[in-house]
Parts: structure tokens; sequence; C-alpha cells
């Protein structure tokens, strides 16, 4: 006689449980829990930098208008100090082009000799610059060269020649480099039958030298 054993299977299909301590329908809706709390974490995060991030931008746009305003200030100051350093530089082009002859007119009186007599000591002032440019109505702002010369010119009278030569030569000397030139030109020399000294008719004479030039650079 056969022994053979029957197994029924009398579960239904919905009665069949898993063998997982965790039931999947549990299992489900709390990862979807955990997710939502996840995503709204991640998102609070990302508000917070936000508000972060447009806090530091309100703040540097703050400090950027803050120095904006400063740099301004100190762009008008960086011109005003150009302005008045161009301004100092001028007057300095000015005080190179003051004539100083005060120093070699009193030494020129220490060499006169006895028997010249000065009737004219002038400095010609130099020939009037035409700041109008060639077909240009707009005149010029000064003068196109740097340099700019005078005339002195010395006139008297005297017994003879000798004492108006002893002048000149002494007029050559170093002392006098400041005042006059070794360009000159003797613009007369004859006898003035008008004027006697002591019985000896006087000689008169004009003398006109070229001042050193007068630079207006440093």
């Amino acid at each position: 006689m056969n022994n053979a054993s029957f197994h029924l299977n009398l579960l239904k299909q919905t009665e069949k449980l898993s063998s997982s301590p965790v039931r999947l329908r549990v299992i489900l809706p709390l990862l979807a829990i955990l997710a939502c709390l996840g995503m709204a974490v991640w998102w609070g995060l990302i508000f917070t930098q936000s508000l972060v991030v447009r806090a530091d931008i309100s703040s540097t746009e703050e400090d950027v208008r803050a120095k904006s305003k400063e740099h301004a200030e100190i762009i008008g100051l960086m011109n005003d100090a150009r302005e008045l350093e161009l301004q100092v530089e001028q007057l300095e082009y000015y005080r190179n082009g003051v004539r100083r002859s005060a120093e070699p007119l009193a030494q020129l009186a220490e060499v006169m000799p006895v028997r010249v007599q000065l009737t004219k000591l002038s400095m010609v002032a130099p020939v009037r610059q035409n700041l109008q440019p060639p077909g240009a109505k707009v005149p010029l702002f000064g003068p196109t060269e740097n340099v700019e010369t005078q005339k002195l010119v010395i006139a008297g009278k005297t017994t003879k020649e000798t004492p108006v030569m002893a002048m000149m030569e002494s007029l050559g000397m170093p002392e006098f480099e400041d005042l006059v030139t070794k360009e000159k030109n003797i613009n007369s020399f004859k006898q003035d039958n008008a004027q006697e000294r002591g019985g000896q008719r006087l000689l008169s004479f004009e003398l006109e030298y070229t001042m050193p030039g007068r630079t207006f650079a440093k």
C-alpha cells in the first residue's frame, strides 16, 4: 500500500503574509513621509541660503554705493590737487622768466668810468608776439617760442673813446652775463658840437646789447 502524503494549501492569495518583519504597505508610506520631510528640509536650507545671499548682496550694494561716493570725492580731490600742481608749475615758469638785473646794474655802477656820463639806460621791450595763427580766428594761448630776448641800450657822453671802451670791456666780464650777452651794436659814436667840458668837445655814444634769453621753462 502506497503511503504518499498530500499537502493542501487552503490559504487564499490575499491571506498570504510576507516573511519580512516589516510589511511593504507600512514601509512605503514611511518612506514617502521621510522623502517629503527631506524635501522640506532641503527647500528650507535653500530658502535660508537665499536669504543669506540676498542679505550679503544688499550689504555689498550698500558698501559699493558708499565706496562709489568716496571714490568720486577722492577723484575730485585728485583733480583739484592736479590743478593746483599745474598752477604751481605755471608760476614756476613765470618765476624762471623773471629777469634779475638789479645786482648786475649795481655792479655796473661800480665799474662805470669816471669820464662817462650816462644819459640813457633802458631795456627795450621785446617785440610783441602775434598770437593769432595764420588763417585761423582762434588765438593761441601763449607764445610759441620758449625764450624771449630784450635789448639793453646804454647812451651817454664822454671826453674820448677810451672810457667807453673800458666800460664795454667790463661788460664782457662774467659778472654781467645775466645782464648782457656778447652780441652788441654801436649805434652811434660821434662828436657832440653843442657840448663842451673844460674846453674839450664831448663825444656822444649809444650802445645796444642783446640781453640773455628769458626762458619760461624749468
